[in-house]
């Protein structure tokens, strides 16, 4: 059964390696390319805590400061959005956050710090400006753009040959399963896909990593799967299940 992998290229062996070793075969069309900042200077010690929202704006940050600031940053609190993140933080700065919620979304993000702040508190946020707003609208944060989030160049061509893999499965009875791992996978992705592909994928499966990211799929007409942890691994799951 072939699995659609749209997250990032540089993200995206990991989930392949895992589709593999369980008899699937990974379709790779990246509807995100991530580029990573240079030469941007930040003052950690204005800050109490240091959030993180992917495992890109844990490498973002650790790519741009110097041995000294890292040092600063493991003095800091730490939150991360879910145990993907959690674990990039420890592997680049050998420290485990301090706060992860159950729930891996910023709205659980949230809601496991205000148990636990004051008002006066600052907190700075390493992300891309694609991000959502929760997190700075609800805190005392200021957002630190160490990575963007870009199209790549080829998405329309390689959305345009899955209409041909489709075409093909179907002839053999069978569907793909198309995996979204942000919403902004998903509207990149659908935004890029004309009419016909849309007809084409209601016969399809589609899995997406969250609430957040089956949210934006909804709003294009479609349906998604989702696991109930939200990482690489649940999406396995509910992926070995569809087989």
């Amino acid at each position: 059964m072939k699995v659609v992998i749209t997250r990032p290229r540089e993200r995206a062996s990991y989930f392949a390696k895992l589709l593999e070793d369980n008899g699937f075969e990974p379709i790779l069309i990246p509807t995100l390319e991530l580029v990573y900042k240079k030469d941007v200077k930040i003052d950690v010690d204005k800050y109490d805590w240091i959030l993180f929202t992917s495992p890109s704006g844990v490498k973002g940050l650790y790519d741009i400061i110097d041995d000294k600031e890292k040092e600063k940053v493991k003095n800091k609190k730490i939150g991360a959005i879910g145990i993907k993140t959690a674990k990039a933080f420890e592997k680049y700065f050998g420290k485990y956050p301090d706060v992860v919620p159950k729930e891996y979304t910023a709205e659980g993000l949230l809601e496991e710090l205000r148990k636990m702040i004051n008002g006066d508190e600052r907190f700075l946020i390493p992300t891309t400006p694609s991000t959502r707003d929760v997190l700075k609208n609800n805190l005392n944060a200021d957002l630190f753009f160490v990575y963007t989030s870009e199209e790549p160049k080829d998405i329309k061509e390689k959305v345009e040959k899955l209409k041909e893999i489709i075409k093909e499965e179907s002839k053999k009875n069978k569907r793909i399963i198309l995996t979204f791992t942000s919403g902004l996978t998903a509207r990149n992705f659908f935004k890029n896909a004309d009419n016909e592909l849309k007809e084409l994928l209601k016969n399809q499966y589609i899995v997406a990593i969250g609430p957040v990211t089956k949210k934006e799929i909804n709003k294009f007409g479609f349906n998604a799967l989702t696991p109930k942890e939200y990482t690489i691994e649940g999406m396995l799951e509910v992926i070995k299940n569809l087989k």
